[in-house]
């Protein structure tokens, strides 16, 4: 909405955050509310789609950023400009935000008086602002939501002097103190001074007051204060002006047929003092005895005080990058300019762009162009040139785009243009620019560099250039194109080589969606998946029930690969007439289960049902030891049978390389001497990378070995995940079920039947938490992660999707679902 092309749309976006400003009393804009608790549980703000998404992106590093920053912040101030939410408790805010909305009251600037220095008392605040509060007894006492703010912002025993915090002197200290001109009385009509949309000063009298809408109609005076303002301000009728509202002739509200009457708002104006109060046939002048000079002090600032547009400056929830913003790259001494031709020719470039160290930090993209003008007399018709680098979402389409931006943006306007190079990619998003609904389009913010290519869409437009591009094939002997390619190779290195400004090419869009300092330029829903997919994996890992995780960093031979354990774990096999559907929503969840190490052992049913099971309870198959996860992998009584379902797992994984050796002609027996010498295959009480692939924690060698015989990764994964899922079905086939029909039989003799199992837990039982393995104790010390302090999200900006996630690679499933159903102790 807020980049839209549409007009309406993007004045729909400002009224919506008008909207969200008037409905809480929020003075400023909302993207700069950094903590959103006070409204969060508010039906109005459940219901409000774009607030509820404004306050969700308070708790990520994701911001909206205005493209064209601008550092002046607009001048809001009366003494204490500060929002009145800040100076009140939450629930007198909540209980009275109905009668403070009604009233217009959003800054602690409202009600002090215009010293800085003081709150306004109540009983001035009911005289100049609310004329009839009285009671059937004729008294008026404070409401609460003022009692409020004022224990919350004055000294106690000081006559409402507010404290340090609070005080906000003027910056010139006017001696005249006017009153605001908010009144709900008709009967007592004033001399009003205010400013009109010119911001030229407003004076009239009262004529009616319209108290639901806080506006009023007055006599419009006028005066020549601007062109005299040392002298006191005098007067006089209005002859008619071209902005009056019609009004009723006389009235026995009026003495006399007003002329030229304004519509005004009560809470931008000021009461006037004046020597006359009312007009008579005979009154041609009326004077005030107090100067412009002096009265603008005050009534400039009390009129702009309630300008709540939305502002995009400077604020802890708006970042501000350091470069300044430059919509275009010309007239920059750092680039190369072209030769210039006669006004309509045709100018010709060969654009060629750099990848280097892609998933690493030094990752570079080079990017240059060439002009070359042919029959010209230059050496093999090259004109000029120039390179340099771009920064962030790191790809060789990027470094393609980068050069054919750098080329239009020096290319003078009304010309036709040729650009000559050998990326099919770049060529395609050149079509699409020419598109003029590309850059208003949803499939333009699901593409990869949408803001560089909305950059060059925008140069094409606003300088009616005539693109033409042409496909070269690459690294075929073609001068122009190797003279290209050399010269984005050499900007990786070059001290000359100048970065494209990142405000140049993103600033094409007024709002741009930033992460860390770094401006996305992929699909927005991706990017917040995947912040959301990561920081559900950190929690999950964080478990106690995860510990074991962080013993395996020691070992470089087992290092988790969580895309492939997350497919692995999604993965469903495919059934036939003895594998049913049935069985394998069965096989789905026990595999679930295992993964969270959740399955119904007698550790965790003493906790979650100690009414059935005793504390003295052990495992039924060797009578020895507490059954938990671990015991039911190490009990002696299972431990062969455990073992040959391990090694028909390694042999599962042997053949399938074979197959894969032979189909690459490629000899196999390096990468399986590598699996095998895998620490995983071998069960015993210290070895957590057993543990581990028991549970479903995969290594990334599975795919590693597979991806260095040409396998694709994605058939890979199928395969690892068929081999696992066969494994699943013997561990259940060969362990669970045999150690369940044990239990089950146990637990007939004790009489515990299937009612009283599936009766509801008793209500007087112990909160169900974590029980940890018995059978092995937990690491004495928790190895923190080489990557915990690592932003895997950003990494994936500035260096490429390459990078991996734990050593692994960036997950892309869901596991919000798992994560939010554990408990933690």
């Amino acid at each position: 909405m807020a980049n839209s092309s549409t007009p309406f749309i993007q004045r729909l976006f400002i009224y919506r955050l008008m909207l969200i400003q008037f409905r809480f009393l929020i003075p400023i804009s909302p993207l700069k509310v950094d903590d959103w608790s006070l409204w969060s549980n508010m039906n109005i703000f459940k219901c409000d789609y774009i607030a509820c998404t404004i306050a969700s992106m308070v708790s990520t590093p994701f911001r909206l950023q205005h493209a064209q920053f601008s550092s002046t912040c607009p001048d809001l101030t009366l003494p204490g400009n500060t929002p009145l939410y800040s100076c009140m408790s939450p629930q007198v805010f909540k209980a009275c935000l109905k009668v403070l909305r009604k009233r217009h009251l959003y800054y602690l600037s409202q009600l002090i008086a215009p010293s800085g220095s003081h709150l306004i008392s109540w009983t001035a605040y009911r005289t100049a602002y609310i004329a009839q509060l009285e009671d059937k007894r004729g008294r008026s006492l404070p409401h609460k939501w003022y009692l409020d703010i004022k224990t919350h912002t004055t000294i106690p025993g000081s006559h409402d002097q507010l404290s340090d915090q609070y005080v906000c002197p003027p910056a010139v200290t006017s001696s005249i103190v006017l009153l605001p001109g908010a009144t709900t009385s008709q009967k007592n009509r004033h001399w009003l001074v205010t400013l009109d949309g010119n911001g030229a000063p407003l004076f009239g009298k009262q004529l009616s007051v319209q108290p639901k809408k806080d506006t009023c109609v007055i006599v419009h005076w006028i005066s020549d204060c601007l062109s005299s303002p040392g002298d006191v301000v005098r007067l006089r009728p209005c002859p008619g002006c071209d902005a009056h509202v019609l009004f009723p002739s006389a009235s026995k509200y009026s003495a006399v047929p007003p002329r030229c009457t304004f519509k005004i708002s009560l809470l931008r104006s000021m009461i006037l003092p004046t020597n006359c109060e009312r007009i008579r046939q005979s009154t041609l002048e009326v004077i005030s005895p107090h100067t412009w000079a002096d009265l603008s002090i005050t009534v400039i600032p009390y009129y702009r005080r309630l300008d709540l547009l939305p502002d995009f400056s400077s604020s802890s929830s708006v970042i501000v990058d350091d470069l300044i913003v430059s919509p275009f790259i010309e007239n920059q001494s750092l680039f190369s300019s072209v030769v210039p031709l006669p006004s309509g020719s045709h100018y010709r470039y060969y654009t060629d762009g750099s990848l280097t160290n892609l998933g690493t930090p030094e990752v570079s993209m080079g990017w240059s162009w060439v002009q070359i003008i042919p029959d010209a007399g230059y050496l093999n018709s090259v004109a000029t040139y120039a390179h340099g680098t771009i920064q962030n979402w790191p790809s060789s389409t990027r470094a393609e785009a980068a050069a054919i931006y750098a080329a239009l943006s020096v290319t003078p306007a009304d010309s036709a243009v040729t650009i000559y190079t050998d990326s099919q990619a770049a060529i395609d998003g050149l079509r699409l620019c020419a598109s003029s609904s590309y850059s208003n389009s949803r499939l333009f913010y699901k593409s990869t560099n949408f803001e560089l290519w909305a950059s060059i869409e925008r140069l094409v437009h606003s300088k009616n250039l005539a693109v033409s591009p042409v496909k070269v094939k690459g690294h075929d002997g073609n001068y122009w194109n190797e003279f290209a390619d050399s010269l984005a190779n050499s900007a990786h290195h070059s001290d000359t080589a100048p970065l494209l400004p990142v405000d140049a090419y993103t600033s094409s869009h007024p709002i741009r969606l930033v992460y860390d300092n770094v401006v996305c330029e992929s699909n927005p829903r991706r990017l917040f998946k995947l912040h959301f997919q990561a920081t559900f994996l950190k929690d999950l890992l964080s478990l106690k029930r995860f510990q074991f995780i962080y013993c395996l960093f020691d070992n470089d031979d087992y290092v988790v690969d969580w895309e492939l354990t997350w497919f692995t774990l999604n993965f469903s096999p495919a059934h036939d007439a003895s594998f049913q559907a049935f069985h394998a929503t069965r096989h789905y969840a026990f595999k679930f289960k295992l993964f969270l190490d959740d399955l119904p052992l007698l550790e965790k049913l003493k906790v979650t049902r100690s009414d059935l099971y005793i504390d003295l309870l052990t495992c039924r198959s060797c009578r020895d030891r507490m059954e938990d996860l671990m015991h039911l992998i190490l009990c002696f009584k299972r431990r062969s049978v455990m073992h040959q379902i391990l090694q028909s797992y390694q042999n599962h994984l042997f053949s399938k390389l074979r197959e894969a050796g032979e189909m690459a002609d490629h000899d196999p027996t390096p990468l399986l001497r590598k699996l095998s010498s895998l620490s995983c295959w071998t069960i015993s009480s210290s070895n957590w990378s057993s543990y581990a692939l028991i549970r479903g924690c995969l290594p990334t060698m599975f795919i590693d070995l597979f991806v260095e015989l040409s396998i694709p990764r994605p058939s890979a994964m199928k395969v690892v995940a068929a081999i696992h899922n066969n494994f699943i079905q013997k561990l259940r086939k060969h362990i669970w079920n045999p150690r369940t029909y044990d239990k089950s039989k146990w637990e007939d003799a004790m009489n515990i039947t299937f009612k009283l199992k599936t009766s509801p837990r008793p209500s007087n039982l112990p909160a169900t938490t974590y029980v940890p393995y018995s059978s092995l104790p937990p690491p004495t010390h928790l190895v923190t992660s080489r990557d915990s302090e690592v932003d895997w999200i950003k990494n994936s900006m500035t260096q490429g999707w390459d990078v991996d996630f734990y050593s692994g690679r960036v997950i892309r499933y869901f596991v919000s679902i798992v994560a939010s159903t554990l408990e933690t102790i």
